[in-house]
């Protein structure tokens, strides 16, 4: 591919870009959130196994005319795949390999053509935030969220995509609760990135005032327990302490540096379950 292919695109996405990252979507989020009272927390379904080749192939055309990279492209589509079982999966004109060397490249020249050219051009107004496939739309008023979303809808259809409904969800973000519509608002948090973004009591400027904020999420506290729990550190009784550090440093430092950057305290649960641990090892 073109070294230079992601700075033609000149969408706003944030997956597999050399220049931004997960942090600079996050935080671009926060500030969306201070600034629009609804967010669409779109969710596409089976997004990697679905993209149209004959689709994919157009949106690759539209970036680079080059007959070799348009062939090992093709090639890449239609190679079968192997599952875990060992069984070979021919791909039947639609998907390509989650977790493939050129999968992320694909997926946002795709995205670039259906998703954002797209709502820019219909909605110059719009701020949006996508990362691969997680997407974040913000808007000032839910008639203008329940309107996009039948549009985003219908031009996923068009491009042989389609909405989770079990999944997507428009969200209530004001961060002031006393501006609340005077309807029952059903959904007042979501996730992206592995953070929840939820009304907050922050520091500004010295005052202590309600936000609406990302954390760790439940479901990445969730994910680390189990990986903690799967490496079974409380029942390494029998290796020295420094053993047992220069293994759960490297993770410990990951874990703060990505999860700790917007809100550290969020992390406190995941310390109480290695306080725990060690404790059951020490028993």
């Amino acid at each position: 591919m073109p070294s230079n292919l992601f700075l033609r695109i000149e969408g706003k996405y944030f997956g597999y870009h050399p220049r931004k990252s997960a942090h600079d979507a996050l935080g671009q989020c926060r500030i969306n959130c201070l600034r629009y009272s609804w967010v669409i927390d779109l969710d596409i379904k089976g997004f990697y196994d679905n993209i149209d080749h004959e689709l994919l192939l157009k949106a690759v055309q539209h970036h680079t005319q080059e007959k070799h990279i348009l062939l090992y492209v093709k090639r890449w589509l239609e190679a079968p795949v192997q599952l875990s079982d060992g069984t070979l999966h021919n791909p039947n004109g639609k998907g390509t390999p989650q977790g493939g060397v050129i999968s992320p490249v694909l997926a946002n020249i795709f995205m670039d053509i259906v998703f954002d050219k797209w709502i820019q051009k219909r909605y110059p107004d719009i701020q949006f935030e996508r990362y691969a496939d997680d997407i974040v739309v913000h808007c000032y008023h839910l008639p203008q969220a329940n309107r996009l979303l039948e549009e985003i809808e219908r031009r996923f259809k068009e491009c042989k995509l389609e909405v989770n409904q079990e999944k997507t969800r428009i969200v209530y973000c004001r961060r002031n609760q006393k501006k609340r519509p005077r309807f029952k608002v059903k959904f007042q948090k979501f996730d992206f990135l592995g953070h929840t973004f939820k009304p907050r009591v922050v520091k500004i400027r010295g005052i202590m005032k309600l936000g609406f904020t990302p954390a760790i999420s439940q479901k990445s506290i969730n994910r680390i327990n189990e990986e903690l729990f799967r490496i079974n550190i409380h029942r390494m009784v029998q290796f020295p302490l420094s053993k047992i550090a220069s293994l759960l440093q490297p993770k410990i430092r990951g874990w703060i540096n990505y999860y700790g950057k917007f809100r550290l305290g969020g992390l406190k649960k995941l310390f109480r379950t290695l306080h725990s641990l060690n404790e059951m090892g020490t028993q």
